[in-house]
C-alpha cells in the first residue's frame, strides 16, 4: 500500500501542469510563474513550516496562486519571491532552534 500523496505535492503537480500548458500557450511569464511556485510547494513538502515565517510563506504562496487563476504573472512572482524568502528564515530559524 502506498501513502497518500501530500497536499504539497497535489499542489506542486496541478502547477506544473499549468505551467506545461502556459509555455504551450505562448505565455511564458505566467508558465514560469507556475514553475516556480510549484517548487515553493515542494519545499514545503520536503521541511513543513514550522515558524511564523512558515505562515507567512504559506500565505504568500497561496497569493501567488490565486494570481495565477487570475493570470497575473506580476503578482504571482512578487508572492512567489516572498514566500522563498520567508521559507529560508523558517529554515534558519528551525537550524538556529536545532543547535
Amino acid at each position: 500500500m502506498t501513502a497518500p500523496e501530500s497536499v504539497y505535492r497535489k499542489i506542486a503537480r496541478e502547477l506544473a501542469a499549468q505551467a506545461d500548458q502556459h509555455a504551450a500557450d505562448r505565455h511564458p511569464q505566467l508558465g514560469r510563474c507556475a514553475a516556480e511556485l510549484g517548487l515553493v510547494y515542494l519545499e514545503f513538502d520536503a521541511h513543513p513550516p514550522a515558524t511564523d515565517h512558515g505562515v507567512k510563506a504559506w500565505d504568500a504562496a497561496e497569493a501567488a496562486r490565486e494570481s495565477l487563476t487570475w493570470g497575473t504573472a506580476v503578482g504571482c512572482g512578487s508572492d512567489t519571491a516572498r514566500a522563498r524568502l520567508h521559507l529560508a528564515l523558517d529554515a534558519l530559524a528551525r537550524e538556529h532552534a536545532a543547535h
